[in-house]
């Protein structure tokens, strides 16, 4: 199994670089004839959100985009079951890292995530300082 770095998962999502996108879509189709998805981590998703937002897209598009990757069989995400609930959450107040780190620190039996941002009051995982 092959891992992507953000700059692949750009050039497979926007295709605004026809060489780098030829390679790319090659090394997807290289590994569904091994059976293997491409590994994607949550750094990379989180930075592949942050990229986005300077291709003009508003955070309702980011979202859709990234769960159209972790929809995608041929990705496998780090995480996954978390980052499909972090876009839930964000969906509905708040931004995605925040919900990704709030979780992650929820698997790992911390709970509360600590804050300031006001918008996240409505969820019981965070504390609004």
């Amino acid at each position: 199994m092959n891992a992507w770095d953000t700059n692949v998962l750009i050039r497979h999502l926007t295709e605004d670089e026809p060489e780098q996108l030829s390679i790319a879509r090659a090394e997807l189709a290289k590994s569904q004839r091994r059976g293997e998805p491409i590994w994607i981590s949550l750094i990379v998703l989180i930075e592949t959100a942050w990229v986005l937002s300077a291709y003009d897209l508003n955070k309702s598009e980011i979202l859709n985009v990234l769960d159209s990757v972790a929809a995608d069989p041929r990705f496998q995400l780090e995480h996954g079951s978390l980052m499909t609930e972090a876009i839930k959450q964000s969906r509905k107040k708040g931004d995605l890292p925040e919900h990704l780190a709030s979780l992650v620190a929820n698997r790992s039996k911390i709970e509360k995530t600590q804050t300031f941002d006001k918008a996240l009051k409505q969820f019981a995982s965070f504390e609004v300082l």
